[in-house]
């Protein structure tokens, strides 16, 4: 059976001159949830994301998590 993860970008910069990237916060966050779902022992097929910076951004830490 497939399952189907949706998550959005961890927290962005609010209030800096570039909104458009993780803060602190929001890279942690997203760690933190590429750990877990490497915790759960499945694979990972695909990772979609949209063009945004912060939504790369948590896409690429997210499959960090699997290397």
């Amino acid at each position: 059976m497939s399952t189907i993860y949706l998550v959005r970008h961890g927290q962005a910069s609010f209030g800096t001159d570039n909104y458009d990237q993780l803060s602190d916060t929001g890279r942690e966050q997203v760690r933190q949830l590429g750990n877990y779902f490497a915790g759960l022992g499945e694979r990972i097929d695909r990772i979609y994301s949209g063009g945004l910076r912060r939504q790369t951004e948590t896409a690429e830490i997210i499959a960090g998590a699997f290397r």
